[in-house]
């Protein structure tokens, strides 16, 4: 098993760009500076893309993920399948500029570095690395697709939900969304739904956090069960909008 290392910012270029020597390791390095040099030059700070990696990894760690960059600093990252978002300090992903950085890294580490560039932008769109050809399961791949600028994205008007939740007996399995009470919190913020008895389904889902992206306490009551409480459910945004999360809660009778 590997981790995808941060890059420390304090490495400087210079030391970046010293290789191991040899016609293959010029030929990394004149692709990467090359490509590198294209990238800047677009000059391009807010954009997402998709990012996947592949390795002897956690399965959440391989999960495909639109990464949000702003300020080339990377903001959201969210599993596309189900909109989930993950914490910064736990799976890291990288931006595009410090994906330059971890090429030159392994340039200097690696026995196998191959890399793909995007032909227009400059940016890596494959990765494949072998740190040790003797050692097992230490090979990785990261693959990157689908960038969009900031720039290049006309934004639609629309209040788009961050959470949709529905409730369930835990037991009957039946939903019980009616009497419902749901809070969400995270720090100074605060939101919450009361879910009427009267003229309701019990199948509604609970709309919360219209274009609120961040990571939440979730609690959710009724009166005949315990108290539901979840922390650290994240809602991630893409360029445009805040990226609807659905969330199931099974609630247990008292």
């Amino acid at each position: 098993m590997i981790n995808i290392l941060r890059i420390a910012a304090t490495i400087s270029a210079a030391a970046l760009l010293v290789g191991c020597g040899g016609s293959d390791s010029n030929d990394v390095l004149d692709d990467l500076n090359a490509n590198r040099a294209k990238w800047e030059n677009t000059n391009i700070d807010n954009y997402q893309f998709e990012y996947q990696v592949s390795c002897f990894c956690t399965e959440e760690t391989t999960l495909p993920r639109l990464v949000l960059v702003e300020g080339s600093q990377v903001t959201y990252q969210t599993i596309i399948e189900g909109n989930i978002a993950l914490p910064l300090d736990e799976v890291y992903t990288e931006s595009i500029d410090s994906l330059f950085q971890l090429i030159a890294l392994e340039e200097s580490r690696a026995e196998t570095l191959s890399v793909k560039y995007d032909s227009e932008l400059g940016y890596p769109t494959e990765i494949k690395v072998d740190v040790n050809e003797q050692t097992a399961d230490d090979e990785y791949t990261l693959t990157i697709s689908n960038l969009v600028a900031a720039g290049d994205v006309a934004c639609t008007a629309t209040v788009e939900d961050g959470l949709l939740l529905s409730v369930t007996d835990q037991t009957t399995q039946m939903p019980i969304a009616c009497g419902v009470t749901a809070t969400v919190m995270e720090e100074a913020y605060s939101e919450t739904v009361m879910v009427d008895d009267t003229d309701c389904a019990d199948d509604s889902l609970i709309a919360m956090l219209n274009e609120r992206p961040g990571f939440y306490t979730l609690t959710v009551q009724k009166q005949g069960y315990q108290d539901y409480q979840v922390e650290n459910v994240g809602i991630g945004k893409d360029l445009c909008h805040v990226l609807t999360r659905e969330f199931d809660v099974e609630l247990i009778p008292e």
